[in-house]
């Protein structure tokens, strides 16, 4: 649900930015709590086919995004567990930032290894290839929206995005809470009570070690008709991404890939920020769904939970208790937890150069646990393009795409 909008006005890319206060300053700090949740993760996306820019027009793009100050945070780079911002150095990290694209990192097969050549300290990176181009971000700078914005701004020729010039990078949680629960003071009871009547039941099936093996890929596209069809099935009885996460659902089960009950929707907790408050940080969280008691009463319950703000309570309960966490379990059940993210319209990748009406995006990310299995969509150019990510030491890719399939071509054959 990280809607990927584009701004309505953008900031012009220029590359003598040597006279700007942020090109000479340095600042640092440390890497908030809610941003090293996403530690050692990084979002990989694809796009083809394009008439790709020449490398210098990409680098100069780059430059400017990397100079609009620590707070767009595109220019900050790594050292552990702090950041760091040297508007002396950026004509130099810019350079870095552009490369080439290898054949064999690209397509479902080389995407999610396409992690693999990336600088561990750069914030992200552009490869250009002959007729596509990708973008790896380390998930430490931000999420979704962040990168659909990064990879606008670097490859659309339209100048730097908006929200770079006006990034505000306060922590945008305290914010989000008040206009939640401060002017709503009823949902907070609501919360609680749902809390404590919840009764999540506790999986009792075999196990597998928890250690990650093999990150794989599967895609496809919805055609339009199709993604209209769909749409119009969800109106007025649940959201699409519900609908979408059912049907995923289904289709792994489908294709003889065991599925627990219970997967998660990808909440963006901007939703729940005042009017005018943006983030380009990570303000995203994984929403629990269960399909037990059937698709309308775990829409009601949806709806139910982000009116009450449940998704941005459990981000807050997440960051206050993790200091006091146990380590991650050592086995996760043998049974696939289906995730569904959606990303929304990109219209900020419409105006890239496209060289036909055929526009793919692919996106490769680690899902949640080893058992996990990510689909991740989003609509470009009245397509829905869908990114399935799994590890492949532990589920089957045949069976992957074979759900994948199902998914893209009868999701409403996949529902009650």
């Amino acid at each position: 649900m990280v809607m990927a909008r584009e701004p309505s006005t953008t900031t012009q890319a220029r590359h003598d930015d040597a006279a700007q206060p942020e090109s000479v300053a340095v600042s640092a700090g440390r890497i908030p709590g809610r941003d090293l949740l996403s530690d050692g993760v990084r979002i990989s996306v694809e796009l083809a086919p394009l008439i790709v820019p020449d490398r210098a027009e990409v680098v100069r793009a780059v430059r400017a995004l990397i100079g609009m100050g620590s707070d767009a945070r595109a220019g900050r780079t790594f050292e552990g567990g702090r950041w760091r911002y040297d508007g002396g150095r950026l004509d130099a990290q810019a350079e870095r930032m552009v490369q080439p694209l290898p054949a064999d990192r690209t397509g479902d097969a080389g995407l999610p290894r396409l992690r693999e050549i990336v600088a561990a300290d750069l914030p992200f990176m552009v490869f250009l290839g002959e007729d596509r181009a990708s973008l790896c971000i380390d998930h430490r700078l931000g999420d979704g929206f962040l990168s659909v914005m990064l990879t606008a701004g670097a490859l659309a020729g339209r100048g730097a995005p908006a929200v770079f010039a006006s990034a505000d990078d306060r922590s945008p949680l305290p914010a989000a809470l008040a206009a939640t629960y401060g002017r709503h003071a009823g949902r907070l009871g609501a919360l609680l009570r749902d809390r404590w009547a919840d009764d999540r039941p506790t999986y009792a099936g075999p196990t597998v070690p928890g250690g990650r093996g093999r990150l794989d890929l599967v895609t496809g596209t919805m055609d339009a008709a199709t993604f209209r069809a769909l749409a119009d099935w969800s109106r007025g009885r649940v959201p699409p991404t519900l609908a979408m996460m059912f049907a995923l659902h289904e289709a792994l089960r489908r294709s003889g890939v065991p599925v627990m009950d219970e997967g998660a929707i990808l909440v963006d907790l901007r939703r729940y920020l005042p009017s005018g408050r943006s983030t380009l940080a990570n303000f995203v969280v994984g929403h629990p769904v269960s399909v037990r008691d059937g698709i309308d009463a775990a829409g009601a319950r949806f709806h139910r939970d982000l009116h009450v703000g449940r998704p941005l309570a459990a981000l807050t309960s997440g960051l206050t208790t993790r200091a006091w966490r146990r380590p991650a379990p050592a086995t996760v059940p043998a049974a696939a937890s289906p995730i569904l993210s959606d990303m929304g319209f990109l219209r900020a990748l419409e105006p890239l150069p496209w060289a036909s009406d055929d526009a793919v995006v692919r996106v490769s990310v680690d899902p949640a646990g080893r058992n996990g299995i990510t689909a991740l969509t989003a609509v470009l150019r009245r397509r829905l393009n869908i990114s399935v990510s799994f590890d492949s030491s532990l589920w089957e890719r045949d069976a992957v795409t074979a759900a994948c399939d199902l998914l893209r071509h009868d999701p409403k054959g996949l529902l009650p």
